[in-house]
C-alpha cells in the first residue's frame, strides 16, 4: 500500500506571498523639521500634509509634506539623549527611512525573520478613529530601516497620531512643479557590500535583480563605482546600491560612505513627465539647481548625430536648465540634479523623466568627464592664442 498524503481532494490551497506594493513614504532625520519642511515646501513645491507633536513616550516632532504620490517626513528630537540625537551627530541629516505600503505583512515578516534580518519593531498596531495600521520595522544597511506598511483596515488621512495643516500661502504665488511620484532610491554602500546588500532585499523583502542598460556599458573609470538594483514584483519599488569599484583611488560611493560615517541613501530621484517645465518652476521657485560644463551639450549634440532617437526636448532648454540626458536605440531619459540638502556632500535630489528608457544616466559619467576635458582644451587654445595675441 502507499503511505496517505496529506491533501485536499479537489481543491487548490491558496499560498500567500507577502509583496512589496509601492513606496509609502521616506523619513529624513534632521536638526530642524520645521525648517526642513518648510524648504521643500517654498523650493520643491510640495503641500505641508499633516504633523505629529512629541509625546513623553515619543519625543520627536513630525512634520509631513506631500506632493502628488511622494510624501516625505521631516523627525526631529524634542529633549536631548536617544537614538535620534545620537544619529544626528554621526551623520547629519539623512534619510532614515524608506517605507513600503506591503500586502500580507505578517507573511513577510516571517520571511524577513527567517532570513536573518533585524527586526527594529515586530508586527504592531496602531489606531484611531480612522482604523487600525499595521506595520514591522527592518534594519537594512548602514543605520537605514525600511517601515512595512499594511494599510487594508485605515482610511484615515496619513498614521494615527498625524492632524491636518493648511496650505503654504507660497505655493499661491509660485508656480507648480509637477513632481510625481518616487522612481527610484539610491544608497551608497560600503567597500565589499554591495551583493549582501542585494542579496538581501532579494531573501528578505521578495525582491528581484533588476537589469537595466546601464550594465551594458563598462563606465567604471568615469563613475568609479559598481551598482545594482533590486525591484519588487508589481517593478513599482526600484531600489539602487553603488559600492567603490577596486583599484580605483577615488570613487563618489567612498566619499559619501566617509562623509555620512556609514552606508546611506545618496539621493531620491523624482518623476516629472515634463521635466523642461519642472526645471523651469524649480528655478523660478529658488531651487539650488547642480550646474554642468557647456561643453556637455556640444558632446551631446556630436552623439545624437549618430544615433536613431529622436529627442523631442530642444538641447538650448535642456542646456538653459542643467539636463542630462542618456540614450540608447531604443528611447532615453532627462535627468537633472539638486545640489546636497545639508552642509555634509550626502544627500540630494535626482529630477528625472523617461522616454521609453530604464536606466539610471551611467553614460552620462563618461559624457561630463568628456565635456570637461573639452573645456579644459578649449580654456587651453584660448590662452595660447591671447599669448600670441600679446606677443603680436
Amino acid at each position: 500500500m502507499f503511505p496517505e498524503r496529506n491533501m485536499t481532494k479537489g481543491k487548490s490551497i491558496k499560498v500567500i506571498e507577502g509583496k512589496v506594493l509601492n513606496f509609502d513614504h521616506l523619513i529624513f532625520w534632521v536638526g530642524n523639521a520645521k525648517t526642513a519642511a518648510s524648504y521643500f515646501v517654498t523650493r520643491f513645491g510640495f503641500k505641508p500634509f499633516a504633523t505629529r507633536e512629541p509625546t513623553e513616550g515619543k519625543p520627536v516632532l513630525s512634520h509631513a509634506v506631500k506632493l502628488n504620490q511622494i510624501t516625505i517626513v521631516f523627525e526631529s528630537p524634542t529633549t536631548a539623549g536617544g537614538t535620534l540625537v545620537k544619529d544626528l551627530e554621526a551623520h547629519g541629516d539623512f534619510v532614515k527611512d524608506v517605507a513600503f505600503e506591503v500586502e500580507a505583512l505578517d507573511e513577510l515578516v516571517r520571511r524577513a525573520r527567517d532570513g536573518g534580518a533585524k527586526l527594529v519593531a515586530d508586527v504592531t498596531e496602531e489606531k484611531d478613529e480612522d482604523g487600525v495600521i499595521r506595520y514591522a520595522i527592518l534594519k537594512t544597511y548602514g543605520d537605514n530601516t525600511h517601515t512595512l506598511i499594511d494599510r487594508s483596515k485605515y482610511k484615515g488621512l496619513f498614521l494615527p497620531g498625524y492632524k491636518t495643516v493648511e496650505d503654504d500661502p507660497v505655493n499661491d504665488l509660485l508656480p507648480l512643479t509637477n513632481l510625481m511620484y518616487i522612481d527610484h532610491v539610491e544608497g551608497n554602500m560600503a567597500d565589499g557590500t554591495l551583493a549582501d546588500s542585494v542579496a538581501w532585499y532579494e531573501k528578505n523583502l521578495n525582491m528581484h535583480r533588476f537589469w537595466c542598460v546601464d550594465y551594458n556599458h563598462d563606465i567604471v573609470p568615469y563613475s568609479c563605482i559598481n551598482s545594482a538594483s533590486v525591484i519588487n514584483k508589481n517593478e513599482t519599488v526600484l531600489l539602487s546600491m553603488n559600492e567603490a569599484a577596486k583599484g580605483l583611488r577615488v570613487s563618489k560611493a567612498t566619499e559619501f560612505v566617509k562623509a555620512l560615517g556609514t552606508s546611506g541613501v545618496e539621493h531620491v530621484a523624482l518623476y516629472t513627465d515634463d521635466i523642461i517645465t519642472t526645471m523651469r518652476n524649480l528655478k523660478a521657485r529658488g531651487a539650488e539647481i547642480l550646474a554642468f560644463p557647456p561643453t556637455y551639450y556640444d558632446v551631446i549634440k556630436g552623439k545624437l548625430k549618430g544615433s536613431s532617437v529622436k529627442v523631442a526636448e530642444s538641447l538650448d532648454a535642456m542646456k538653459e536648465f542643467s539636463i542630462l540626458i542618456d540614450f540608447d536605440d531604443r528611447g532615453y531619459m532627462l535627468q537633472a540634479f539638486m545640489k546636497h540638502l545639508q552642509p555634509r556632500p550626502t544627500l540630494f535630489i535626482e529630477i528625472l523623466q523617461r522616454r521609453n528608457h530604464r536606466g539610471f544616466g551611467a553614460m552620462n559619467y563618461q559624457w561630463v568627464f568628456e565635456a570637461i576635458e573639452l573645456l579644459e582644451a578649449t580654456s587651453e587654445n584660448k590662452l595660447k592664442e591671447k599669448a600670441v595675441d600679446n606677443k603680436s
